[in-house]
């Protein structure tokens, strides 16, 4: 089984993906850990610096898909458009954004639970582009159910999450 968790940042697509990797004994692909590792958060929107680091993640992120078997969570479909091909599910997070802001306060402010690559000033700064993205990605759940149809899952709550994970065999 291959499942990509997407959704907005703050939505719970990490910690969801830890868990169906637990309960089905698959592994957790995280593709920030690539945008990461690549330099992403160095890099300059619209730079050369940018274009190395999406290809650098690209690379990595497409050998590390090739198993029989996984999880991923991120929202990387512009870089790796393929993820979307590879998965037989698209779980796509609807979390209001009321929530995934104070989902993403409670990291910002604990430092264990924070990128380590990320201070907690750019942390703070992140509630401005969580907003932005919120207001821009119009029509996204939309374009996603065209392209994918019969793989798409929507959550809009922790409590259709939890029944989903109760669920999933």
């Amino acid at each position: 089984m291959r499942i990509s968790i997407m959704g907005e940042a703050g939505s719970g697509k990490t910690t969801l993906a830890e868990r169906i990797s637990q309960k089905l004994s698959i592994p957790h692909i995280h593709l920030d850990r690539f945008y990461f590792e690549a330099g992403g958060a160095d890099a300059r929107r619209g730079s050369e610096e940018e274009k190395r680091m999406e290809a650098t993640l690209r690379k990595n992120a497409l050998a590390a898909l090739q198993v029989e078997s996984w999880v991923s969570d991120g929202r990387y479909l512009r870089i790796l458009p393929e993820i979307g091909e590879m998965a037989d599910k698209i779980v796509y997070l609807d979390i209001p954004m009321w929530r995934r802001l104070l989902n993403h306060a409670k990291r910002a402010l604990k430092p264990s639970t924070r990128h380590k690559e990320l201070s907690a000033w750019h942390e703070l700064t992140f509630f401005v582009e969580i907003v932005r993205r919120t207001f821009n990605g119009g029509g996204k759940k939309a374009k996603l159910t065209a392209k994918y149809g019969n793989k798409m899952v929507f959550l809009n709550s922790y409590q259709a999450i939890g029944k989903y994970l109760q669920n999933l065999i």
